[in-house]
Order: structure tokens, then sequence, then C-alpha cells
């Protein structure tokens, strides 16, 4: 058996695996989606987060093993992480490296292993995401891209859970730190857009992964439910990602208003065309009024933005019957009504509605209760506003109001 030799920067690497704080932490479904959707990807048996600790490897996520952890020594992810890219063993029993290991030998049986290093940002190699069989194989090119896109958001999470982490313990200091913060806006503003990139993009490349996969289910499968269950978690945690980022940019006092003309007649029609995959199987019917133009001067990023909360809160709450759009022109530039015939909010609720971090119901993936907030203060930092009025088991009205443009230049980037 040949014991993989120690990464050359194993003290720094070390040192950043400690530094996240992650080795002895609970389970947490947001690893275990990934690491199930990596077993399902690969048709593999087991699959593993695998964080490569100073003797020991430490399953942080772990499908198809019992034990929580094992010896550094016998552990083939240790060869994976020497490498920048995939590590792969077709047949373990005739691998020379590998043959007389324990692992192989003896439970769980390894034949075929395939791990994709979990390097952070700063190039330090925590462990792997690895997938396990008990026969001879190899993967295909799809499913080593697939390895690849999981991997990275793995550590994406790490990342993540690190920083709300962070975010949390100086939430009381926020006041002090937003000045501080104005002095440093240039570091701030690559930091948010390294931010949206590093944790949209593989996301991003997940859902559609998801999508591409659970057309080649039965609808009735067990494959294809699990799937669903990857697909939803991850569009639920795209939509967290947004609001935390979102929100930081208006805490930091940095909207990044980018004012133009366009049609708020398309925009809505767009919206809608999104809107409508979440009517599938669903007892709701989505009606959209609207002109065939609508001119306006804003910023078609955030006006989208709070179309989208608008319109999917409604369809969230909302079981049976409608949810009607309707843009009309106003005096002074647009109103767009959602009004939807859902559950409704009770009188004492409605204050509660647009408050930071405020949940008026607990909806069925749950969420950052940031929704309504930001997408008020965009409609106001846009000159308009967002009203709401609501009966109780009979449904809700949210009516976003806005001019033709704002009534003062909004700062650009």
């Amino acid at each position: 058996m040949e014991i993989a030799a120690l990464p050359v920067d194993e003290d720094q690497r070390l040192a950043a695996l400690r530094r996240y704080a992650i080795l002895d932490t609970p389970p947490e479904a947001s690893f275990d989606q990934l690491t199930h959707f990596a077993s399902q990807l690969c048709n593999t048996p087991i699959a593993l987060v695998s964080l490569i600790d100073r003797d020991r490897q430490w399953f942080k996520s772990r499908v198809g093993l019992d034990v929580p952890e094992t010896p550094r020594d016998i552990a083939f992810c240790t060869h994976a992480i020497l490498q920048p890219d995939i590590f792969e063993v077709q047949d373990a029993a005739h691998d020379p490296r590998f043959h007389d290991n324990p692992l192989v030998t003896g439970n769980p049986d390894i034949r075929f292993y395939a791990g994709a290093p979990l390097i952070d940002p700063a190039g330090k190699a925590l462990g792997t995401l690895c997938v396990i069989d008990r026969v001879p194989r190899s993967l295909t090119p799809l499913q080593r891209d697939g390895l690849r896109v999981l991997g990275r958001a793995v550590i994406d999470q790490i990342a993540l859970k690190q920083w709300i982490r962070e975010l949390a313990g100086v939430g009381v200091e926020l006041t002090a730190a937003r000045d501080q913060a104005r002095a440093a806006t240039r570091a701030k503003d690559i930091f948010l857009a390294n931010m949206s990139h590093e944790l949209r993009t593989p996301l991003n490349t997940i859902l559609g992964l998801s999508d591409l996969l659970r057309e080649q289910q039965p609808a009735a499968s067990e494959q294809r439910a699990d799937l669903d269950t990857v697909h939803d978690a991850g569009r639920h945690l795209l939509a967290v990602i947004e609001d935390i980022l979102a929100y930081a940019q208006l805490e930091l006092d940095q909207p990044q208003l980018r004012l133009q003309a366009f049609d708020l007649s398309e925009l809505v029609r767009e919206v809608e065309a999104a809107m409508r995959v979440q009517l599938r199987d669903r007892e709701v019917a989505l009606r959209v009024l609207r002109p065939a133009a609508a001119p306006i001067f804003s910023d078609p990023t955030r006006v989208r933005q709070i179309a989208y909360n608008l319109v999917g809160n409604a369809l969230k709450f909302t079981e049976q019957g409608d949810v009607t759009v309707t843009l009309e022109p106003a005096a002074d530039g647009y109103r767009l009504h959602v009004r939807d015939t859902g559950i409704g909010i009770a009188p004492d609720k409605l204050p509660l509605l647009f408050r930071d971090f405020s949940q008026v119901h607990a909806g069925p993936t749950g969420g950052t209760g940031l929704g309504l907030a930001i997408s008020r203060r965009y409609a106001r930092l846009l000159g308009g506003d967002i009203l709401a009025e609501s009966d109780p088991g009979r449904g809700s009205v949210f009516t976003l109001e806005l001019p033709l443009r704002p009534p003062v230049p909004a700062d650009s980037p």
C-alpha cells in the first residue's frame, strides 16, 4: 500500500482548514444535498465530503457509509488532494498503490474511486468531494464535469458558512462597521462582485445539471423525486444568496443603480414567462394584463428583482385560485398590481411586512425575511413605493408604484 506524501504546503493547508471551523460540526442539509446529488450523478452507492485533518479524514457529509472518519494514511483522498483536478482509480484491486489497502480488502470494498479536490480561494486543498463504487468502472465526461462543479459548490458552501458566521458576529456593530466601510468602498465593491460570481455561477450550473438529469428520469421515479429535492434546495439557496448580497449593498449605502430607458411591459412579460415554471402540477392560474408598451427610465435590474419577489410571493402563498398581475399607467408613471387568492395577512401583521428579517408566514422552504424589505427600499430609491392590502383567508394585493423617471439622479459605479 502506498501512503500519499504530505502536500508541500501542509502546515498552511491545515491552518486554512482550522480557520473554516468546519471539522466535527453536525450534518447540514446544504452539504448532504450536494453529496446525494454527486451519488445520483455518478451512479455510485457511496459519496462523501471528506476533509483531510492531520491524522484522519473526517466526513462532513456521507451517503452509503456509516463511519464518520478513517485514518489518514489509508485514505484515497490524501492522494486526491495532491492533484489539481479529479483523481480517479478505475480498479483499486489491481492498482499497486491500493490493492492491499484495508478499505479495498475489507469494508467498504472499494474498487472504483473518483475525487474532486476541494480547493479554497487561497489555493489550499481542504479535502475532496468523492464518489465510490464496489465494482470497477470509470466516469463519463459529463460525470467528470458535474463532479467538478459540485466540488466547487461544496467549497462555496464552506466559504458561505464562514461568511455568514462572521456577518452574524459583527451584527451588533453594524452601524460602526458601515461608517468604516464607506472609507473602503472600492474593496467592498470588489468583494461583493467576487462573492456574487463565485456563489451564483456554480449554483446556476448545478440547477442546469439537475434540470438536465430530471428530464432523463420518469416523473414518478424515486430518482426524479431526489433530483427535484436537490433542484428546489438549489433554487432556495440561490434566493438566499441574492437576498444577502442585496442587503449587504443596501446596508453599506452603495445600491449601484443603473438607470436606462426600457419597456416595462416587456419586462413584465419576461417575469411572467419565468414564473410559469412554478405552476407545474398546481391548481393556480397566473394571469397578466399589460399594455402593448410602457416606456420608462429606471433601473431594469432592480425593477425586475422587485417584480420577481412580488409575483413569487403571491405564487408561494396561493394554493388554489389565481394570481393576477396588472400593469397600468398612472398620472406620473406606472402601477404594477399583484393580486392573489391566497392565505392573506392578518391586519396586525401588515406593519411587519417590510421589516428586515421579518417573516409573516413561514414559507415551504423558509427564507431570509429580507425579500420585501429589500424590494421596498429599491422601490423608494427609484422614487416609488410598495403598498400592501390584504383580507385574511381571501388574498392580498401588492402594488409597486414607479415614476416615469427617478426624481434625482442615482449614483452609478
